[in-house]
């Protein structure tokens, strides 16, 4: 039975191997066609979305030009006129012939639509410029200007020139000026500009007689006359100048175009020097009649004949006759006579020495012969103090001083100075007072009515201003005054007298300065007025009427005159500033013959001091006084008068450089007023300290 043989087979493991599966079938098979649709599909999508995103861009150039590249990191598209572009940014390049490469960046922006403007901007040019005259020749060597810069001269090529409208200035020393606008095209296109030259001179022909002058012209020699020259327009200094001849000068103003002829100009001989010395020196000189100074002088003269005339205080005047040749130097020395007086020193006690004018003179009793001038008195005395004083004797009327020596502690007491100075450099005399007569007798010719005589005494010494204040020292206390003008007389220069000033105006001035000096003020305003604080006022004030008159008319001796320089019409050379024939156009009345070489006032000082060394008192300008206006009746004697205690005027004494008549020349003449005239100005006061304590 074969079931046992089966149970004894033994059953061996065989190899497992998975059978394959079945190959699966490819879902999509990839051809060359639909590849190319697939491309074709994204490509299309991509445009969507570019076109979707884009910017419609429009570039406008100015002047337009197809010369446009656009740059950037973004692809650019340009349909028609317009630009499709992402947002971002992009660089512009255009070019155009004549014009420079633009190259410039945008940033398109998330707008559907954006305009962008660009100018091109054209290249230079090239100007070429010439000058000439109206006649049509060239003139070179003109000074180009472009836009006010330097660009050479005519004839010129400026190259290169920006384009648009430029400002040419061309310029010559001997034309006016050319200016004009010139469109400048550019592109480097050549333009020629012809501009012509208005001459700026004028031909001027001179002659001289003698000829063979040297002509300058703004002090340069040009030629010699009879000549011909071409002068730019303007003002020019024309001279000639010829040997043994005054150099001639003028002004001459050229207006281009126009000719000028000055013929025959006729050249005088040159001045003689005249030297003039005198013994002693200080000697006033007139040649025929023209004032010309105090000796030592030195004067140039044309060539004529002359008289001299030479005066000083004490000595008697001095006459020549003298002929002045050109060119020649011709040297004088005058002599002059005193003219003396006596004056007996009656001395206490006795002893000690006597000094004149810083001369010892020995003991001081006795009578002394001076000429009639100021002379310095003093007497030196062991055991006292000097004595000093000032004193002017008079011709053919005998003096006395009597001199009372004081110890020292004395004349420490009763020392007073001979003559004080303000901060301002004015300086004030000492005035010894007296007796004397104000006003003028009722048989005075060329008595006014306001002049009633009264007799009066000063026992007060005062201070008394040698000169009027000038312009100069009134400015430190008002700098915006101007005295102005009278006529064609100048009146603001600092060295004259100051006028167009008020009473009240010098008032304040002298307040002003005693401050400055440290003294108290002399006036105070009070009820609408000022007046004197009192006796005891030391500051500056106005001389009163009675001071002013002694001061005047007795510096000279008890005997006045009726005018400063004697009794009777005209005054002799050299008295003083008065209106003279200068004056004859610029007041009614003139002093006939009279000439003091000056139109207005002349600087206090020029002319000679009084017997007290004061200047001026007659002429030059009249004064203002301290007192009152008033012409009241006095027939009792008057001690140290100060005049009315109110008015409305004050009043003013002295002649002035306006003033020619009789009358107003007299030593008495009184005006009155109280607003600023041009010819009125004014000298300081002042009491004397030690008597003022008293």
């Amino acid at each position: 039975m074969s079931e046992p043989q089966d149970q004894n087979r033994i059953i061996e493991p065989v190899a497992f191997t998975r059978a394959d599966a079945p190959a699966k079938k490819p879902l999509l098979r990839l051809n060359p066609m639909t590849i190319g649709v697939v491309v074709v599909f994204l490509l299309l999508a991509i445009a969507v979305l570019y076109m979707f995103n884009a910017r419609a861009v429009r570039l406008d150039f100015a002047p337009q030009t197809q010369q446009v590249s656009v740059g950037g990191s973004l692809p650019v598209y340009r349909i028609g006129e317009r630009y499709l572009m992402q947002p971002g940014d992009y660089e512009i390049e255009a070019t155009l012939e004549g014009y420079e490469p633009l190259t410039a960046g945008i940033t398109v922006g998330d707008e559907p639509e954006q305009d962008f403007t660009f100018e091109l901007q054209p290249l230079p040019g090239i100007v070429e410029i010439t000058a000439a005259d109206p006649s049509g020749n060239p003139v070179t060597a003109a000074e180009v200007l472009v836009d006010q810069n330097p660009a050479g001269v005519t004839p010129v090529r400026i190259d290169p020139v920006q384009a648009g409208s430029r400002e040419i200035y061309v310029q010559h020393p001997r034309y006016r000026p050319f200016q004009t606008e010139l469109e400048v095209t550019g592109k480097r296109l050549e333009q020629s500009l012809t501009v012509t030259l208005e001459p700026a001179w004028a031909e001027v022909t001179i002659s001289s007689l003698p000829a063979g002058a040297t002509v300058l012209v703004d002090d340069q020699a040009i030629t010699s006359t009879p000549a011909s020259i071409e002068l730019l327009e303007g003002i020019h200094r024309i001279a000639l100048s010829h040997p043994g001849y005054k150099r001639y000068e003028s002004e001459i103003e050229i207006t281009a175009g126009e000719p000028q002829q000055w013929s025959d100009i006729v050249l005088e001989k040159s001045d003689g020097l005249l030297n003039i010395a005198s013994e002693p020196p200080g000697a006033a000189i007139t040649i025929s009649g023209e004032y010309q100074g105090q000796t030592p002088l030195s004067i140039k003269l044309p060539p004529r004949e002359y008289q001299l005339l030479a005066t000083r205080a004490g000595y008697e005047n001095l006459q020549r006759k003298l002929t002045i040749r050109p060119e020649e130097d011709q040297s004088l020395r005058l002599q002059m006579k005193p003219v003396t007086g006596l004056l007996k020193l009656d001395v206490s006690p006795a002893g000690g020495l006597l000094i004149v004018d810083g001369k010892p003179r020995g003991e001081p009793n006795q009578t002394l012969e001076l000429t009639a001038r100021n002379h310095s008195i003093r007497v030196e005395m062991d055991g006292f103090a000097p004595f000093e004083t000032d004193i002017v004797p008079q011709p053919g009327i005998p003096q006395q001083l009597t001199i009372v020596m004081q110890t020292h502690d004395e004349a420490r007491v009763s020392a007073i100075p001979q003559q004080i100075r303000t901060h301002l450099g004015s300086i004030l005399r000492f005035i010894v007072p007296g007796e004397l007569k104000m006003g003028a007798g009722r048989r005075e010719p060329g008595r006014r009515s306001n002049e009633v005589e009264k007799d009066v005494v000063l026992t007060r010494s005062f201070y008394l201003g040698e000169k009027e204040i000038t312009n100069s020292q009134f400015k430190a206390f008002s700098p915006g005054h101007d005295s102005g003008m009278l006529g064609r007389a100048l009146l603001s220069e600092d060295d004259r007298p100051v006028v167009n000033v008020s009473w009240e105006d010098a008032v304040r001035f002298c307040n002003w300065l005693s401050e400055q000096d440290g003294l108290v003020p002399a006036y105070e305003w009070r009820n609408g007025q000022y007046i004197l604080t009192g006796p005891d006022a030391m500051g500056y004030r106005l001389p009163t009427e009675a001071e002013w008159a002694w001061a005047a008319r007795y510096a000279n001796g008890p005997a006045p005159t009726r005018f400063p320089w004697g009794d009777s019409m005209p005054p002799t050379p050299g008295s003083g500033n008065f209106a003279d024939v200068s004056a004859e156009n610029m007041v009614p009345y003139s002093i006939q013959g009279y000439s003091d070489n000056y139109r207005g006032p002349a600087p206090p000082g020029t002319y000679p001091a009084n017997g007290f060394g004061l200047y001026d008192l007659a002429g030059n300008v009249s004064e203002w006084i301290h007192d009152f206006y008033s012409i009241e009746i006095h027939r009792d004697l008057l001690t140290d008068p100060l005049g009315p205690d109110s008015g409305e005027y004050h009043v003013i004494r002295g002649s002035n450089y306006t003033h020619g008549r009789f009358s107003e020349l007299r030593w008495t003449y009184r005006d009155y007023g109280k607003d600023a005239r041009p010819d009125v100005g004014f000298r300081i006061a002042r009491w004397v300290e030690a008597e003022a304590a008293e």
